[in-house]
């Protein structure tokens, strides 16, 4: 027996009747067509629906993703694949065709948008080669996770079209310019922000060159190959609208916007993650909440896993080009100088302390302009009516009191006026409830 070389496919065997040559390649088409004969192959419903479609042999891909992101993709299904035909949508019940299944998901101001979660769609479009067809089967696992399945007649083309999804996914779906979180839950960039907060002028213009202006300035900087990303920490005591600050900078920009927190970081890739969807998104803004207790960032625990992932995260080996990080921090001493003492990582720590007396009684004037108010003006308040003058006292005598204790004022106040059989708020219960409030913080 012999083969003239590794590409040859026949064999020559000496035999007492003399010698016979032998292609295996043939022989072994040969044999698999003559099982099919003796026991014909067995396909499903669905199989022998796609394959009669393509009129071809079926060769399958698949990708899967965790459930809100897999929906999000299957969402934007419908737009990526706008410029094609889609000939049949169905879905398998048994051996019957029946509709496919949909489903909803909450995009914030979007409101809801539909997908079909489980169902076979039937594509054709033309391509610089020629006609294609293609089908896509969406499903979900057992374990929640959303698949889809694209099967066509070459081998490889449909991790080649999914990877086309995923593209205009990043590029034009609905996380582009969207305000969601670490776990694809989307929020409302609330437009009243600013009503509701008394600004330290000194703040609020740092976070406007700092964010706000270099946001927009990203694509010139790069221009000019310098760096276009950026970390900075809000840093003061608890109750002093650190995160509202934070949230009111997603609501002044059109820039993708993530927001982290403790209670949502599950695995320990969840940030490396985090900055990766804020690189294919950028310009994009990431809020952390809390970041020494989401980050574990006292010195006493600086060889925290998460921690180490979070300064990975913000110089590892792939820039962060478009990116600003904008933490907050109830503990400006417990920050490790290996986060705060290195540009990339954090460049500018803010301090956002109590507020002043004239803050005080914006707070005040703001949260009751809301609630129902009994006389209330902007003259002269009295002993029981509620005007100026009353604020202005309340707010001068709330001294060392954060913009949350304020808030429980204005909550306390209400309380006491129901409490008494009156549906607003007056003079006397925001005095009650200032003595109240200082009592409980001790």
């Amino acid at each position: 027996m012999n083969m003239k070389d590794e590409n040859n496919t026949t064999v020559k065997m000496n035999t007492p009747i003399g010698e016979i040559s032998l292609d295996m390649l043939e022989y072994h088409e040969a044999n698999k067509l003559a099982k099919n004969h003796v026991s014909p192959q067995e396909f499903s419903i669905a199989r022998k629906t796609v394959r009669e479609f393509l009129g071809t042999e079926d060769k399958v891909d698949f990708r899967y993703w965790e459930s809100k992101l897999g929906s999000l993709i299957k969402m934007h299904m419908d737009d990526h694949f706008a410029n094609a035909t889609l000939l049949e949508e169905f879905e398998f019940d048994g051996a019957l065709q029946t509709d496919a299944i949909y489903s909803s998901i909450f995009l914030g101001e979007k409101g809801y948008a539909r997908f079909m979660a489980s169902g076979w769609r039937f594509y054709v479009r033309t391509t610089e080669s020629g006609e294609e067809k293609f089908a896509v089967n969406s499903s979900v696992d057992s374990d929640g996770d959303q698949r889809l399945t694209v099967i066509t007649s070459t081998e490889g083309r449909g991790l080649e079209i999914i990877e086309e999804l995923m593209d205009s996914f990043y590029e034009s779906g609905p996380l582009n310019g969207g305000f969601f979180d670490l776990q694809y839950n989307f929020l409302k960039r609330h437009q009243k922000t600013n009503e509701l907060m008394a600004w330290n002028p000194h703040i609020k213009k740092a976070l406007e060159r700092d964010v706000l202006n270099f946001i927009k300035v990203m694509p010139i900087l790069k221009e000019n190959g310098l760096p276009n990303s950026r970390g900075i920490i809000l840093s003061g005591p608890p109750g002093t609208g650190k995160t509202m600050i934070a949230k009111s900078m997603a609501s002044e920009t059109e820039a993708t916007t993530i927001l982290i927190s403790a209670e949502m970081i599950q695995q320990r890739n969840d940030i490396k993650s985090a900055f990766r969807l804020a690189r294919k998104l950028a310009p994009t803004l990431i809020i952390i909440e809390d970041i020494d207790t989401a980050g574990t960032v006292s010195r006493r625990f600086a060889d925290h896993p998460i921690l180490g992932e979070y300064l990975q995260a913000m110089d590892g080996i792939e820039a962060n080009e478009g990116v600003v990080v904008l933490a907050t921090t109830n503990h400006t001493e417990n920050i490790d100088p290996a986060i705060s003492d290195r540009p990339g990582r954090f460049d500018r720590i803010i301090e956002v302390p109590l507020p002043d007396a004239e803050q005080r009684i914006n707070i005040l004037e703001n949260l009751l302009a809301k609630m129902p108010t009994e006389n209330l003006t902007f003259g002269l308040g009295t002993k029981d009516f509620l005007g100026n003058e009353t604020i202005s006292e309340i707010g001068r005598d709330a001294e060392h009191l954060s913009g949350a204790w304020i808030r429980e004022i204005v909550h306390t106040a209400f309380i006491f006026a129901t409490y008494d059989g009156r549906n607003a708020i007056s003079a006397k219960d925001l005095r009650a409830a200032l003595k109240d409030v200082k009592e409980r913080r001790g």
